[in-house]
């Protein structure tokens, strides 16, 4: 059985103080993180064969100062970050708009320049110089500004008494150095800011400071490594990365997950449990995740979410769009749709509340307002909705103040979330209680803030705050860690998977800052080649101490391909020039490893229906015969959407009022033949008048579209009369029409709602008034067989003729279908059953719209035909 990792660093740990053998509880040994703690202590017993023993410290950098005694805390960082905006209001030379991104720039400026010990001219002047020569010109007057503004930041911080967290660091660092009394041991420290740097060299004045090496299971791949990245001389016989390191490179985000889930499949049936996944694109790791858990299988994530981006931190950003939108209706609803209110109501109380004033704001068009929503839900008879509103309103009261200090806003906050019944869910939410723990944390850091602030600056300070802590799952323990690369050097994995391995994340690039690159050099501060070096060491490191890396991305991404990073870039050809063969692996190579691991589920967008329905409109048919799979969704699953509440008015309410005119008008007016035409026009004026009048009250736009009808009345009349003389007779608008179908032992019945029947020459006409261009429409008549409307209006209604009416252009037009009415509205009916035949006899249902239904189709998300290989 071999030796568990670390065991030589163990040894060597042993060879210093083997003499304190069995208590080591005095000595401390550092570590980069605490993975590579537990490893040394797995190391350490297995070196001592499996003795009995107290161990030692084990602790990072940070843990290790916070064991001074004494000392009082640090200023938090939140409190820090609102005293750099209130020196910058008070300054007057940054836009209101300027100040909470300024004041988080220059908070970090100011923890560097502590991190690395280094510290701005006294004179202004002198730094200004300084800025030239990096900058190699005069400094504008923007960036003048801006330098001031740091200068003097700098300094008057400097004089304050409590110091910030990064002096505070120091400070404690310092201490302990001074009070070295004991040898300390370290492993491999990556990454030390100047300031760990200098305790090291100042602790080992006085008492040893002991390196513990861990080499790398393959020391060969880093000869390997350093020979393609850094140019060293070639190697007589370099090793070979061939099944040890892959790279993949996918059309898509899915595709990229399906072959990264295949690859920790494969993994795991080869006996790799401990599996590393390096989460350099986010979005592909949640992707993953939630195709690993589909199949059971948990990731332990080690990297957090940021609370900004947790479900729970979205019931505060919606509370706040209410409170500045004046309850826009789809906050309100995706308000009102969160789990963690009202946890004191009961649950299908909650629910009434929200469907029902969902389906009120959807007929009556109401979009914001706070009394409007209230009046709404009391005219409509909404008792569980107004009892809501009306806690909502007492909350809402909480932030009528202009002004309050931080810790006053945080406290009104609080007391809202109590009000809106969301502290009960919050508690038995995990995400829930640590964001309610950071809430009352910085409402306890800012308690000793005099100054005050619009509800608009707290807001952004606490937005700053969730985009900055994170909040992590500790429930689930997992051989397979989601980690960060520089989380994954030092680590014993037996196998890493690197997501999202592209140029723009590997290396990743840091958002411009206060001062470029020269400047920073200048000063004395890390600059990018730093950083970049470090995190290069880290990704050696894990290919030098995994038996198997595998790195995937996005290939193309938005139509556009996607380059591979640089540095594996460069070590696919390094191999392929030593062994004439790269490492990439081909998309053939991806569908063996998933037959290989095991077979993926069936895609979501290849349904089967588990009944039949027993009635069917013809648009349902409609989308039936356009995408199977949309049929499904919407017709047999019942997720249809709902019709949005009119913001503006577009041509689907003009089209709309248009058809409740017309059939108001031609229902008082049967004959046309028999009055004057200008009393036609004005009773058509007047019908169009009335149907337009309650729109105009809610939609502005509305007067703009009854003027275009207006420069069409005379067209339409105009056709109207000429069909009133050949013969056709007005005999029912919105005229309702079904048809019983026999499928198997089952019936379907088809529904349709006919625009308007009339009594022709050769027997009922099926008009369908239409608003869309008559290109469009002429189109639709040419295609037999894609649009299924006017077909199954004439089966529905037994008609002679069918056609639309084109009610939108300069020329009123009737487009009739082409001969052979009958036999096309009997082929329909045959389609009908065949396929309702089929689909009873479990046939499948794929997602195959065309690109133009699928770019506005409401399915998309859920079929991912898109995603799909």
């Amino acid at each position: 059985m071999p030796l568990p990792p670390f065991t030589a660093a163990a040894r060597r740990f042993l060879d210093e103080a083997g003499a304190a053998t069995p208590d080591f509880s005095a000595l401390t040994v550092l570590v980069p993180h605490h993975a590579a703690a537990r490893d040394f202590l797995a190391g350490l017993r297995c070196a001592l064969g499996g003795r009995v023993i107290v161990p030692p410290r084990c602790l990072t950098l940070p843990a290790l100062a916070a064991t001074v005694p004494g000392r009082p805390a640090a200023e938090p960082d939140s409190r820090r970050l609102a005293d750099i905006y209130g020196f910058l209001r008070r300054t007057g030379r940054l836009q209101e708009r300027q100040l909470w991104p300024s004041a988080a720039e220059l908070a970090r400026l100011l923890r560097e320049l502590d991190d690395s010990q280094q510290a701005l001219p006294t004179d202004f002047d002198d730094f200004q110089l300084c800025l030239e020569r990096a900058y190699r010109r005069k400094l504008g007057s923007a960036m003048s500004i801006e330098a001031r503004l740091a200068h003097e930041l700098w300094h008057a911080f400097q004089r304050l008494a409590r110091p910030d967290a990064g002096r505070d660091y120091a400070e404690r660092l310092a201490w302990l150095a001074e009070h070295a009394s004991a040898p300390l041991f370290h492993l491999d420290l990556p990454g030390l800011t100047a300031v760990e740097r200098a305790f090291l060299a100042r602790y080992g004045e006085s008492q040893q400071v002991i390196p513990l090496p861990v080499a790398p299971a393959y020391p060969e791949r880093a000869a390997a490594l350093a020979e393609a990245w850094a140019g060293a001389a070639p190697l007589a016989e370099a090793a070979c990365l061939d099944g040890a390191v892959g790279l993949q490179g996918a059309a898509g985000i899915e595709q990229a997950a399906r072959a990264a889930e295949a690859r920790v499949l494969l993994w795991l049936a080869e006996g790799r449990e401990r599996i590393g996944i390096v989460a350099l694109d986010r979005l592909l790791a949640r992707r993953l995740r939630a195709l690993l858990e589909r199949r059971q299988i948990l990731l332990q994530d080690e990297t957090g979410w940021t609370f900004s981006t947790a479900a729970v931190s979205h019931v505060l950003d919606r509370w706040f769009g209410l409170l500045q939108d004046d309850c826009y209706y789809r906050e309100l609803l995706d308000f009102l749709k969160s789990p963690y209110l009202f946890a004191d109501l009961d649950p299908r109380a909650r629910q009434a509340a929200a469907s029902g004033l969902e389906l009120a704001l959807r007929r009556r068009g109401v979009v914001e307002g706070w009394e409007r929503m209230q009046r709404l839900a009391r005219e409509s008879g909404l008792v569980e909705a107004a009892a809501v509103l009306d806690r909502m309103q007492a909350a809402r009261a909480l932030f009528g103040a202009k002004r309050l200090s931080l810790a006053a806003w945080q406290d009104r906050l609080l007391q809202a979330l109590d009000k809106l019944g969301a502290l009960p869910a919050f508690e038995a939410d995990l995400a829930g209680r640590q964001l309610l723990a950071v809430l009352r944390r910085l409402q306890a850091e800012t308690g000793d803030d005099a100054a005050t602030y619009r509800m608009a600056e707290w807001r952004r300070w606490l937005l700053l705050q969730l985009d900055q802590l994170t909040f992590v799952d500790d429930r689930v323990e997992s051989p397979l860690r989601l980690t960060h690369l520089r989380a994954a050097r030092l680590r014993e994995f037996d196998a890493v998977l690197l997501l999202g391995a592209d140029a723009a994340r590997l290396p990743e690039r840091a958002a411009p800052g206060l001062f470029n690159e020269a400047v920073r050099r200048e000063l004395g501060l890390p600059a990018q080649a730093e950083k970049e070096a470090e995190l290069r060491a880290a990704l050696a490191d894990v290919l030098a101490r995994a038996p198997r890396v595998f790195a995937v991305w996005q290939g193309r991404r938005d139509g556009e391909p996607v380059a591979l990073s640089p540095w594996l870039e460069t070590l696919d050809l390094w191999h392929r020039a030593r062994f004439g063969r790269g490492l990439r692996q081909p998309e053939a190579r991806h569908a063996e490893v998933v037959a290989e691991a095991v077979a993926l589920p069936e895609a979501a967008s290849a349904a089967r229906a588990a009944g039949l329905p027993e009635r069917v409109t013809v648009s349902g048919w409609q989308s039936l015969v356009a995408c199977p799979y949309l049929f499904y969704a919407r017709h047999l699953l019942g997720l249809n959407e709902l019709d949005e509440v009119p913001e503006e008015m577009d041509k689907r309410d003009y089209g709309t009022l248009i058809h409740a005119a017309l059939a108001k008008f031609h229902e008082d007016r049967l004959n046309l033949l028999e009055v004057e035409r200008t009393t036609l026009d004005a009773e058509l004026a007047s019908a169009v008048n009335a149907a337009f009048a309650e729109a105009g009250q809610r939609q502005y736009l509305a007067e703009a579209w009854r003027l275009r009808w207006q420069r069409r009345q005379t067209a339409y009349l105009d056709w109207a009369v000429d069909w009133a003389r050949q013969g056709h007779r007005f005999v029912k608008a919105e005229a309702k029409a079904s048809q019983a179908v026999a499928v198997g032992a089952a019936e379907i019945v088809l529904e349709g709602r006919l625009d308007r029947l009339d009594a022709g020459p050769a027997g009922p006409a099926v008009l369908d008034y239409k608003t869309n261009p008559a290109q469009t429409l002429r189109k639709k008549l040419k295609q037999p067989g894609e649009d299924v409307q006017l077909p199954c209006y004439a089966w529905l209604a037994d008609a002679a003729e069918a056609g639309f009416v084109v009610l939108d252009e300069d020329k009123v037009a009737w487009l009739a279908w082409r001969d052979g009415l009958a036999e096309a509205a009997q082929a329909e009916a045959a389609r009908f059953a065949a396929t309702f035949s089929v689909m009873a006899e479990g046939a499948a249902l794929p997602a195959h719209g065309a690109a133009s239904l699928c770019r506005h189709c409401e399915m998309r998300g859920l079929c991912r035909r898109e995603h799909q290989p």
